[in-house]
């Protein structure tokens, strides 16, 4: 009776051990300043905020696809500082971070700094709603395949739903942020961005 008590409790530790792992990859409503153990070209990847050395920064991939409205997008980099921030209507640090990111884009929009989503694995009447919800004026691309996502493995990991990045007027990554985002840390780190530049 012992020895399948024993082994019952051992199989439930590891299904427990196994479920904290998994929450900690989701990315979505994970605490800052915890690890998702996510590698990407950079270094083992935590939750928050990294500003990226002009000397370490890596050329931004293309973007390209089909807004929330059905128009093409063709994002370009080369010139201005662009703010990428990935995103979807069913996540709740998503939904935290909205109104930072559409007060941010009322801020920096006319110093031309663009800003553009990329709304995954949503629904698309789901992910307007949001917009609209939270006053986002910017173009989001709709990336329900996680295709767009993937573009960007060397940066983010998919797992990490929100993150955002933060682009130099070169093309190249000056900041990651895995996890949700508040205003005073976007205007500090698109300033960054901006100084680098």
């Amino acid at each position: 009776m012992v020895a399948p008590k024993l082994a019952r409790r051992r199989a439930l530790v590891v299904a427990a051990a196994g479920l904290a792992a998994t929450a900690a990859l989701a990315g979505c409503g994970s605490d800052s300043g915890s690890s998702n153990g996510a590698e990407t070209g950079f270094v083992n990847i935590t939750v928050g905020i990294t500003q990226i050395r002009v000397a370490d920064r890596q050329t931004m991939p293309a973007l390209s696809g089909t807004t929330l409205q059905g128009k093409s997008l063709n994002v370009s980099y080369p010139g201005h500082v662009t703010v990428v921030n990935v995103w979807g209507s069913w996540c709740t640090p998503c939904r935290e971070e909205a109104p930072d990111l559409a007060e941010a884009y009322g801020k920096f929009a006319s110093k031309g700094v663009e800003f553009v989503g990329i709304n995954t694995r949503d629904d698309n009447a789901a992910a307007l709603a949001y917009d609209s919800q939270f006053g986002i004026k910017y173009s989001s691309l709709q990336d329900p395949d996680e295709t767009l996502v993937l573009a960007l493995k060397q940066i983010i990991p998919a797992t990490s739903v929100p993150s955002t990045v933060i682009v130099d007027s070169s093309g190249k990554v000056a900041v990651r942020a895995l996890g949700g985002i508040t205003e005073p840390e976007l205007v500090q780190e698109i300033d960054y961005a901006m100084a680098g530049s």
